[in-house]
């Protein structure tokens, strides 16, 4: 199944989730979920077949051809593409 794609322009509810993911331990247990970046975590997620939610990118400058291939190849419900003020301002690693 293709992912659902969502663009993020503001500091809405979805980038505030990133945030809490990203920081806090208590809202990670409490949704079961947690926040992989780099290039060698993602890349061992995918290897082991790691239930991924979700991918979070920027559009707005070209992606590697890893990054692309991560994403062509997804099983994620959802990538979400951030503006890259907004990758910036989350400090969210860049595929």
């Amino acid at each position: 199944m293709k992912p659902k794609i969502k663009r993020i322009f503001s500091e809405n509810n979805d980038f505030q989730r990133f945030e809490v993911l990203k920081r806090n331990r208590e809202k990670r247990a409490k949704y079961n979920e947690f926040f992989v970046e780099g290039v060698k975590s993602i890349n061992y997620a995918t290897e082991y077949n790691w239930n991924i939610k979700s991918f979070i990118c920027t559009r707005e400058r070209q992606l590697s051809q890893w990054a692309n291939n991560i994403l062509k190849n997804s099983k994620a419900e959802t990538h979400f593409e951030l503006t890259y003020k907004l990758m910036e301002i989350g400090s969210v690693e860049r595929l």
